[in-house]
């Protein structure tokens, strides 16, 4: 008989890390022995999707936080009967909450939570010492988080290949030919993503046949701390021909397809950027900061180079290797795409199945479940 697992989400739409390791995860569960059924905070872009895939889904709304004990009582009663008529035996949640009904609902009828970490979280609510067992997406952000006594087994992110197998090459398209060397920043355009040391290194590095893409949203810094507006970042390039800014990209695939090498000189500690893994999907070599989880995927000089945090000589110096090196950058790239089919694409799925299993059956240990 199929368990039903339950998906709490507070992301109607495949907008980001958290959210798109979430949805990866229902494309790839074994549905012969797993039933998935999502709790959406609305119904947003995403549920074409879920229809496509045949899985159930229910407008449940935001979550439900403690807003008084009567309003909270009421709150864990609808979620006690929304768990219990979709016969849910596992609660699997992809947000942080501080006093969330649905873990106190599942926790009075028996049901076991699982919590995923897309972040280190050393400051968590309350009621995450409900969880059964916390599901952080690296080693870095295991160490690095509460609660305390809750048993933690590490989940990395998952990837579907199709999608970067599918991915066109749009040089033409944005200005760009096949004797260039395209170097790309993909993501937020904040100083936390190192988005300054991306735009240094291109300026150190000479030729023509050289270009930098920076791939993503200039957003307000007034709500988004250290984001960069469009003015302050054309200030930075200085008039360098060969940055070409593209803003944000729903085609990010094919961005990576048409690069040579993608460059993350994060300094916030990233606690698995799936950066990491796309570069690999795509088969493109990564040079990233030596920073939070980052080491656990990419390993210096086999998929990659790594480099220590703000350490711009090192940085300069790897790049310059990987622009002259055409060989180079195909062997890492190769690597990198062979550790992401490897290890990255159905496996973590298949151990978080291992894990719903044991802890629906009553029989979780944690080194059964790491070891299988």
């Amino acid at each position: 008989m199929k368990k039903t697992i339950c998906f709490l989400t507070n992301a109607a739409a495949d907008w980001g890390g958290a959210s798109r390791v979430v949805y990866t995860t229902l494309e790839l569960i074994d549905r012969t022995r797993f039933e998935p059924v999502v709790l959406l905070p609305s119904l947003g872009a995403i549920v074409p999707r879920l229809e496509r895939l045949n899985i159930r889904y229910v407008d449940w709304g935001e979550t439900r936080e403690a807003k008084g004990l009567l309003t909270h009582a009421r709150d864990v009663l609808a979620a006690a009967w929304l768990l219990r008529k979709h016969r849910v035996d596992l609660l699997d949640v992809n947000v942080h909450f501080w006093r969330p009904a649905e873990f106190l609902a599942a926790r009075l009828l028996g049901i076991p939570i699982v919590t995923h970490y897309h972040a280190v979280v050393p400051d968590c609510g309350p009621y995450m010492r409900l969880s059964t067992v916390i599901a952080p997406v690296s080693e870095f952000s295991a160490r690095n988080s509460g609660p305390p006594g809750v048993p933690k087994v590490v989940i990395p992110n998952s990837m579907i290949l199709s999608r970067f197998d599918a991915a066109k090459d749009v040089r033409a398209a944005v200005g760009l030919s096949r004797e260039h060397v395209v170097f790309s920043f993909i993501g937020q355009v904040r100083e936390i993503k190192g988005v300054d040391l991306f735009i240094k290194m291109a300026r150190a590095l000479q030729g023509d046949h050289l270009r930098f893409l920076i791939v993503g949203e200039c957003r307000d810094p007034a709500k988004f701390t250290g984001a960069y507006t469009e003015e302050r970042l054309k200030s930075e390039i200085g008039g360098d021909p060969r940055f070409l800014c593209l803003g944000y990209r729903s085609d990010i695939e094919d961005i990576y397809r048409s690069s040579d090498v993608i460059v993350a000189p994060s300094r916030w500690g990233e606690p698995f950027a799936l950066v990491n893994l796309e570069a690999g999907a795509a088969g493109r070599p990564l040079l990233a900061a030596l920073d939070g989880g980052t080491p656990e995927a990419i390993a210096d000089g086999e998929n990659g180079f790594l480099f220590e945090r703000e350490d711009l000589d090192a940085l300069i110096r790897h790049a310059s290797l990987l622009a002259g090196d055409r060989g180079l950058r195909e062997r890492l790239g190769a690597r990198a795409r062979a550790i992401v089919e490897e290890r990255y694409t159905t496996a973590p799925v298949r151990k978080l199945e291992r894990l719903y299993e044991a802890l629906i059956d009553r029989t979780f240990r944690p080194d059964e479940v790491l070891a299988g």
